[in-house]
């Protein structure tokens, strides 16, 4: 006979198991499982979007979803915020434009907690296929929204081929044609895009209270692209690519918190290139860019080492036809033109902070509204200067005038209005959309660093993450027609970056009053 400590013990031991075992077999027993969308996905799924309906109810979302509730009544859109997936209503039009259903009506009756996109890359025939997966509550309604798919309206004109519709396993999947529903059930049997082992690193870098998750892998996703993309725009992508580090996998997460909502994204790529490393290792907390714009400033985005991403961009331009000899030669051509070299006099010389802004303009302007505003700190501003007259002088004989008015220079030809602004601020290379933005910029008498809304901005980032991206939400509703300015909640927008060798992170906050 056990004796009773000794049973006491055993007890415990098994409670404890129990409690495990339910702590995660629970969210499955509501319908919501983590992998079960993930598994009919093919290993090679290029791009793959998940909801997950279960953590899209909680306190958080539902405080989130009644802070818009007036800005979804300012537009008309039927919304309730004890209820935060009726949000997806808004595919109602589209799903009945393709495939003559909605998703309030003939959707949301039986669907689960988990509901996925998969995009494949192409196939045998060149193009690509698809799978919508979702978790099932209610079979019969299950069974009724398979049947619609099956008997709806002729949709072929809108596909390559006819979408089909069928349970695998506990799911429901409609796929862009019937090889590829046959695929989604052979990865349930085999290997799936759950099985990947990048997929499974790039998820192990983001949160389990994740709502919504998009993944991207990087090779397959190379593939995808080459067939999505026009032919004639397949350079814009390979020179962003070339931007960027070599990533094999991206991920990210969309939640609700007491701040917001909040975007967490990682990238995983190989060893950083010197030129990475070295921008990597350039940027840092400070921000002094934020003292010399306006405190009206409305959009923020700073960073440091403008010579660095410029080596980047030359290195990635032979995705639209130009090689770095190209480059040279159009150097060596401006230098001709102008006096001096802009890539080695010039951008090789703008190793500090820069920024790009939008500030607002004042009425008499061109284009009243926003104007874009690019700054970046030199260390020579009798250099620059000698370049900006330079510059002015050497564009008459091209048919261009530059025309100075006090420190600022605004190019214009005789077709029609301005092509730029630019300026010498302090120690800072300015240039602009036109003159009225340069003009805001050194006489604002407020600086966008004694902004009270701006300053600790940044304190509800991660304790690691750099400041990268700030936004005033009231400044930009006021010019956006469809964000009400008195019914937005946003109040600011603030992203940091974080990265090591192998895996480059950012946190992206809406933050909500």
């Amino acid at each position: 006979m056990i004796k009773k400590p000794l049973a006491l013990l055993v007890g415990l031991i098994i409670l404890v198991l129990a409690l495990a075992a339910g702590a995660r077999m629970l969210p499955r027993l509501l319908g919501a499982d983590d992998e079960a969308i993930a598994h009919v996905m093919p290993e090679g799924t290029a791009v793959f979007a998940e909801i997950n309906l279960l953590n899209l109810q909680n306190a958080p979302s539902r405080q989130v979803a009644a802070s818009f509730a007036d800005t979804y009544t300012a537009v008309d859109i039927p919304f309730n915020s004890n209820d935060p997936s009726t949000v997806f209503n808004l595919f109602d039009p589209a799903l009945h434009t393709l495939l003559g259903l909605t998703v309030s009506e003939d959707v949301r009756p039986w669907i689960g907690l988990n509901a996925g996109l998969g995009l494949l890359p192409p196939g045998e025939d060149g193009l690509a296929h698809w799978l919508l997966a979702a978790t099932v509550r209610d079979d019969d309604q299950a069974a009724h929204f398979i049947s619609k798919v099956a008997t709806g309206s002729d949709v072929q004109g809108l596909f390559a081929h006819q979408p089909t519709a069928d349970r695998v396993g506990d799911l429901v999947v409609i796929a862009s044609d019937p090889a590829t529903l046959a695929a989604a059930a052979a990865a349930q049997q085999g290997l799936s895009l759950a099985d990947s082992k990048r997929y499974q690193q790039t998820l192990a870098q983001l949160p389990d209270n994740r709502a919504a998750t998009l993944y991207l892998n990087g090779t397959d996703l190379d593939v995808f692209l080459e067939t999505a993309v026009p032919a004639t725009s397949s350079g814009y992508v390979q020179a962003a690519r070339g931007l960027l580090p070599a990533y094999t996998a991206v991920g990210l997460a969309a939640y609700a918190t007491a701040d917001g909502i909040q975007v967490d994204m990682v990238g995983l790529h190989d060893e950083l290139s010197a030129t990475h490393q070295a921008l990597r290792q350039a940027q840092t907390a400070e921000t002094p860019t934020d003292a010399v714009l306006p405190g009206a400033t409305t959009v923020y985005l700073t960073g440091q080492r403008l010579d660095l991403v410029w080596q980047l961009l030359k290195g990635s331009l032979a995705g639209l036809g130009y090689s770095a000899a190209d480059v040279d030669e159009a150097m060596a051509l401006f230098a001709r033109l102008f006096g001096f070299n802009p890539e080695t006099e010039l951008l090789a010389r703008l190793d500090g902070a820069y920024a790009v802004a939008l500030v607002p303009t004042p009425e008499g302007a061109i284009d009243p509204g926003l104007s874009a505003v690019a700054l970046a700190a030199h260390p020579d501003p009798a250099a620059l200067t000698a370049q900006a007259d330079a510059l002015a002088a050497g564009l008459t004989p091209l048919g261009a005038t530059a025309t100075k008015e006090g420190d600022v220079y605004e190019i214009t030809t005789a077709a029609g209005p301005p092509l730029a602004a630019y300026m010498v601020h302090e120690n800072f290379l300015l240039v602009g959309t036109e003159r009225a933005g340069l003009t805001a910029v050194v006489q604002s008498v407020t600086s966008l660093a004694d902004k009270p809304l701006y300053q600790g901005a940044w304190a509800v980032l991660p304790a690691n993450a750099l400041p990268f991206l700030f936004i005033d939400g009231t400044q930009l509703a006021a010019w956006l027609p469809y964000l009400a300015a008195g019914s937005n909640p946003i109040t600011h927008v603030v992203m940091g970056i974080h990265s090591n060798e192998t895996v480059s992170r950012g946190t992206l906050i809406f933050v909500i009053r």
